[in-house]
């Protein structure tokens, strides 16, 4: 059985990652801040699939440390770590003027250097099972948001490291997916600046334009095990990708309308 390990795995794209790959008989290492979470998603997982081994770990991907225990203990119950999925992140939103550069610093620390730390402590694992690397982008690394400009600057940075290390992991046998999702069923604009879940929070977007997270789910681990050096997921993430790529005007136009409105 291949063994999954992937971090910010108690809700939204990670958690249905969990549970999509359970589905195929993976072994699963899960990671996330909100441990009890993670009991919760680990506990559906066993209910898809009785005969997946899940280890589960409360770890910042701030802090190099967290993942000393997870990587060890996988290795000692499983032998080896064959996927790697960094997908723990958060947006900070809010016009320039309304941000300060500790904002910004705090957006890198997760979504930026969180990837690194992910990385660099799964990389030798990866070498030994010439395993599958995927680093969660989205959409936005490709689109100017007004008012996002810290997270899409962290999933800009994202999305250019996935593409410099492509050949050179590649060289080890690791393949080097980058997942730019769209909007997606998640909690993700129920965290504040901070990093912090706030329940209360409205969704800012319609769920009729969000996919499913269970369906995005299905198409990220398709473009994994497929070894796709990049894949954008939701058709309108597509179609705002194709806009902005080939009529910058049309995108700045409907931003302008939107950023007013």
């Amino acid at each position: 059985m291949p063994t999954i390990f992937i971090t910010g795995a108690s809700s939204g794209i990670g958690a249905a990652l969990a549970k999509e790959y359970a589905r195929h008989g993976a072994n699963l290492i899960l990671t996330a801040r909100r441990i009890d979470r993670l009991s919760d998603i680990a506990k559906e997982c066993k209910k898809i699939n009785s005969n997946s081994e899940i280890l589960t770990f409360q770890c910042d991907v701030r802090h190099e440390e967290g993942f000393i225990e997870p990587v060890k203990q996988a290795i000692e119950k499983f032998g080896s770590i064959d996927t790697v999925i960094a997908n723990a992140g958060f947006g900070v939103s809010g016009a320039l003027i309304q941000l300060k550069v500790e904002d910004y610093r705090r957006q890198f620390e997760t979504n930026v250097f969180g990837v690194l730390n992910t990385i660099y402590a799964t990389l030798p694992e990866l070498k030994k099972s010439k395993g599958k690397l995927a680093i969660i982008s989205s959409v936005a690394a490709y689109l100017d948001l007004p008012n996002s400009s810290a997270y899409s600057m962290s999933k800009a940075a994202v999305k250019s490291l996935g593409g410099s290390i492509y050949m050179g992991l590649g060289r080890y046998g690791i393949s080097v997916t980058t997942i730019c999702p769209g909007f997606v069923e998640s909690e993700i604009y129920r965290v504040d600046n901070k990093g912090v879940f706030q329940p209360e929070k409205k969704e800012v977007v319609p769920s009729w334009l969000q996919m499913k997270a269970d369906k995005a789910a299905k198409q990220i681990r398709c473009a994994i095990e497929k070894r796709k050096r990049e894949a954008v997921i939701t058709l309108l993430g597509k179609l705002l990708v194709f806009i902005y790529r080939h009529f910058p005007w049309i995108y700045y136009f409907l931003s302008r309308k939107f950023y007013r409105s």
